[in-house]
């Protein structure tokens, strides 16, 4: 093999990648799954109606549905720290007695699961009142519940 052609070859191997390098072609870009959506919970405040009640023989209908309820101190105690941390008190006082913001919440009487609703959608008071559950959880929002059947038992 002649020298030249040695040295040709050499060249060729050199300045090819180097070549290709630097070629105008478009780089193949990588490809980019689309977005998926990420199903949020949504709640629909339904109001309780008072109307067409049913009551039986045994049903105390002087009782408020929140007077039958068994607390659990530790559960009361939890829904305190809730009641602090939504700084739920700056409207309706310290210990729920009210104020010129807020009603009283010593005369509180939803069941659990309409307060459960109502905490997740606003219910008529809109976004003030509404909690996703990133910021009450499920279990946050039962012990709020034990926290405020505290509060109107003891009143």
């Amino acid at each position: 093999m002649k020298r030249s052609s040695i040295i040709g070859l050499v060249a060729l191997l050199c300045v090819a990648p180097i070549l290709t390098a630097c070629s105008s072609s478009p780089a193949a870009t990588p490809t980019v799954p689309p977005p998926t959506r990420t199903p949020f919970p949504t709640f629909a405040y339904i109001k309780p109606t008072t109307e067409g009640v049913f009551e039986t023989d045994a049903a105390d209908s002087d009782a408020a549905p929140t007077a039958s309820i068994e607390l659990d101190e530790k559960l009361v105690g939890r829904g305190r720290g809730r009641y602090e941390a939504l700084e739920c008190g700056s409207c309706h006082g310290e210990n729920g007695e009210g104020t010129s913001q807020g009603k009283s919440l010593l005369q509180f009487d939803l069941p659990e699961e309409d307060f459960i609703t109502f905490v997740r959608s606003g219910g008529e008071l809109g976004t003030s009142h509404q909690y996703s559950t990133d910021r009450l959880s499920n279990s946050g929002s039962r012990n709020l519940y034990q926290y405020l059947v505290s509060l109107a038992q003891s009143s």
